[in-house]
């Protein structure tokens, strides 16, 4: 994540506006060394090189330090991995941050023997190992919004479209389909 970060920066060489997470734009400035504020926290735009959306997720927002604390004293050695959409503090705190793909990986790679707690949501920290995995909260982090699809809306959707029928079809126009194939052309070939 940083080398493509600071990459992009480099070539922009303007101020980033970044939607929708303040965390996790206050984490990829932290990490680029970059000055970071946060919309309606009173900093000032002008000693800024991020300015961050006042957007967070809540599931990401229950992790603690203290619930940091509990797990490293009750189990000394353990690590704590946890996703860039936590508050830059439990980042800092943490062993290790990455997206959730790079969580499913790191966790993989670990020693089958070695305690991890994990600072995103519930139903992802389950499907990981079985074995030496805690949640890094003493609430159920739960995503109501990811949890609102259920299998039947999967396969109900799957068929329309195999029906050729789609069901809650988004249309968007040409002049919107060609900026937003170019901005997404340009973000990969970072």
């Amino acid at each position: 994540m940083q080398k493509s970060s600071l990459k992009m920066h480099s070539k922009l060489e303007k101020k980033i506006l970044f939607v929708p997470d303040r965390c996790l734009g206050q984490n990829i400035a932290n990490q680029m060394g970059l000055a970071s504020m946060v919309i309606g926290d009173g900093g000032n735009p002008n000693e800024c090189d991020v300015i961050c959306y006042d957007g967070f997720c809540s599931v990401h927002q229950l992790f603690s330090l203290d619930d940091i604390a509990f797990y490293r004293k009750k189990f000394p050695g353990i690590l704590i991995a946890v996703h860039p959409e936590c508050d830059p503090t439990i980042c800092e705190a943490s062993d290790f941050v990455g997206s959730t793909s790079q969580l499913i990986k790191y966790i993989a790679d670990l020693d089958p023997e070695q305690k991890v707690a994990v600072g995103t949501e519930f139903n992802m920290v389950n499907r990981l190992r079985k074995k030496n995995t805690y949640i890094l909260s003493s609430t159920k982090p739960e995503c109501p919004t990811m949890n609102e699809t259920t299998l039947e809306d999967v396969y109900v959707t799957l068929k329309a479209i195999d029906d050729g029928e789609p069901i809650n079809e988004i249309l968007v126009d040409e002049g919107t389909q060609k900026w937003a194939k170019i901005a997404l052309e340009r973000m990969l070939a970072l």
